[in-house]
Parts: C-alpha cells; structure tokens; sequence
C-alpha cells in the first residue's frame, strides 16, 4: 500500500482543474495521503478536498514564511492546531523568507505547534531551511516526539542526533542520492510534496516511479520500500485515536 506523508493541493502549488482527477487516482490505487496546508486559507480549502476521499487527511499548519501576518491571530492558531488530526507544513526557515519580516515570529507560531504536540501527541511534518542544527535543538527542547524533517536537508553530521531522538526524515522523487544514503530505514517515510504540473504525472505513477528510485540507491527491493514506509507511518499513528480512520485503512492493507 502507498502512503504519501506529505502533499500539497492546493495553488500556487497545485491546478484545481487536476483535483477531480488526482483525487480519482489516489482512492482508486488506496495511496493514504496526508494533505499539508500552509496558512488559514489553504486549509479551509484542503478541509473540503479531504473529504472528497477517504484515503486523504487534512494536516494544519502555517508555514513559517507566512508568520508575520498572523501575529494577531495566534489564538486562532491555537485553536486550529488543536481540533487538527495533525500538524503541518509547519517550521523555520530564515534561508529562504521571502520577507523579512516573518522571522521574528516564525519561533512564537513554531511553539504553538510544539506545545500541542507534546500535549496531544501529534505528528508535525517541519519544514527547517537554514540553521538545523538550531532547529532540531530546540524541537529537543520540547516533549514532542513525532517529529518530521520534511525534505531533509541538514548535514550528515546531525543525521546522528536525530537518529538517537527517533526523529523521523521524510524524502521525495528527487531527493539527493547522496544525502539518501545515509538517512536510516527505520526512519524514512516517503512523500511526492508536490505534483509536477507540465506534464503532469499521476499520484500513483510518481508514487512508483520514487519507490523504484529509493530501491536502487538503497539496494534494495521496491516491495522492501514499500513495506519499510508502511512500517514507519504505523509507528507514528497507531496510538493516535484521532487516527483511528487512517489507521483502519493502514491495517486492513498491511
């Protein structure tokens, strides 16, 4: 069974006009999806296109190039990250802001995030861009513990660290070979992130098109990779009530 722990659906990053057919495709091959947002707006509209299958699920999140127009809703937030099943695309990223002035509140609205995980046990799929070393020290600082380095792109040397937090590392079809390599199998989860547009290519095509890619730089089998990404998701639902639908599916196709 596939599962894509991270995709987005939304503009600027998806075409409306693909929705009916990507959404067709995903409940017709069963690819459990996990559906990131990135401010209010783009999860109000990922609400109403989860529910258009049961193999997708709404996460919440506003990524961190966007927290300065927020700082007067951070109640709002709290609420949001609260009633959500999980949580994301959400991080720091001073690398890559496009204003400079979301970095001073990209930390406030990163701990919202952190504090209801600790509290709720939620998964966080983070986007850190720049400064990793920072960013995992301070995800350490805090008791949550189903943490996602969304397209890692750290160094080698903090790949131990993480490792020994049991801090997960998720990875897409064009992740660097040389950085795949040394990522732990125990701790890899796949995810497309985001369809190609021109020409656009099917959830399910890109889907095995990746795992083949994962099996040859890792030396192993598709159907290994396969299994190694379903192992991994259940580790990070299957105590989670919020996640009895998703984990449902997951069992009844292990």
């Amino acid at each position: 069974m596939y599962i894509d722990t991270h995709l987005h659906l939304h503009d600027p990053y998806f075409d409306s006009d693909k929705l009916d057919l990507v959404v067709d495709d995903i409940t017709k091959n069963k690819i459990v999806t996990w559906v990131q947002s990135c401010d209010l707006p783009t999860y109000e509209v990922i609400l109403e296109r989860c529910a258009k299958s049961e193999y997708l699920f709404p996460s919440f999140g506003v990524l961190p190039w966007y927290a300065h127009k927020y700082v007067d809703q951070l109640d709002e937030i709290t609420k949001l990250a609260e009633e959500a099943i999980m949580l994301g695309e959400i991080g720091l990223d001073e690398k890559h802001a496009r204003d400079e002035a979301c970095i001073p509140h990209q930390l406030p609205l990163f701990e919202i995030y952190l504090l209801e995980a600790e509290k709720n046990n939620k998964i966080m799929n983070c986007h850190f861009r720049g400064k990793e070393r920072e960013s995992f020290e301070i995800v350490k600082s805090y008791k949550a513990k189903k943490i996602i380095f969304h397209s890692y792109t750290g160094d080698e040397a903090l790949i131990k660290d993480i490792n020994d937090c049991g801090y997960y590392y998720s990875i897409g079809p064009w992740h660097p070979e040389e950085k795949l390599k040394f990522l732990p199998n125990d701790l890899l989860l796949l995810e497309i992130d985001a369809l190609p547009r021109e020409p656009f290519i099917a959830p399910s095509v890109m889907f095995s098109e990746m795992v083949e890619r994962v099996a040859k730089i890792k030396g192993t089998t598709p159907e290994e990779i396969e299994a190694m990404n379903h192992r991994n998701v259940l580790k990070l639902t299957r105590d989670n009530p919020n996640l009895s639908e998703m984990n449902k599916l997951l069992m009844d196709n292990k």
